[in-house]
């Protein structure tokens, strides 16, 4: 992995922060719907926030897992009225500041440094997506699950004697969503990389105590840490 510093479109966050409407979440709540008008982006405070959208089978996949300082939302400017395809909902309680699309657009297309600034913020999410993508197309389920809790690590892992551990706790059903699959497909696996030493599973936190043979699985390019979040 690169050692380049992790990116963050701080001009940006501290904008929406500051000329948003600040929004309390309780835990498992929704933020907004599919089907509900782009209206707002957000920036998270503090909390958790899964992204979804419901397959025709009626299962779920998470597209984002996000937390402090995250952008999700209307994040499709210029291109008029539309509506969300997915929903977000609150893992936690969440603080989220919101502003509204048009006012963000009118600070986009006037500000030359929160213009490029939003340039390389949409870069380095679509090369996230791509790379998350073929993941899970070239390396089957269990390559799916290995890249989430890769991603996991470097958007939430504490280095200790032991490993690394992922500081938040997720339920088998929520790693199944993040990696497209079933929540057996995810307890199989899990055990098998438990088997083999590569993870430890303790109340639903996860310790990987063998990153080089985590990484293997997906055959690892080393590729720049901004693309490899699970954000």
């Amino acid at each position: 992995m690169s050692n380049s510093p992790t990116f963050k479109p701080q001009l940006i966050i501290d904008y929406i922060k500051k000329n948003g409407i600040e929004m309390h979440v309780n835990k498992n709540e929704f933020i907004f719907h599919s089907g509900d008008l782009t209206n707002y982006i957000y920036v998270i405070e503090s909390g958790e926030v899964l992204v979804l959208r419901i397959q025709d089978d009626g299962s779920e996949n998470a597209i984002h897992f996000l937390n402090n300082d995250c952008i999700f939302g209307a994040v499709t400017l210029y291109c008029g009225p539309k509506r969300h395809t997915s929903f977000a909902k609150s893992k936690t309680e969440v603080l989220l500041h919101k502003i509204e699309k048009n006012k963000f657009e009118e600070k986009v297309l006037n500000d030359s440094q929160f213009t490029k600034e939003w340039m390389r913020w949409l870069e380095i999410e679509r090369l996230r997506h791509s790379s998350k993508l073929r993941d899970m197309l070239m390396y089957g389920k269990m390559g799916a699950l290995a890249s989430v809790i890769v991603r996991l690590s470097n958007s939430f892992g504490v280095s200790t004697k032991k490993g690394i551990v992922i500081d938040t706790k997720l339920t088998n059903q929520e790693l199944a969503m993040l990696a497209g699959t079933s929540r057996e497909i995810v307890n199989r696996y899990l055990k098998e990389l438990s088997k083999e030493g590569i993870i430890e599973v303790n109340r639903k936190v996860i310790t990987v105590t063998h990153m080089k043979k985590l990484k293997h699985i997906i055959n690892c390019e080393n590729c720049d840490i901004n693309l490899c979040q699970i954000y």
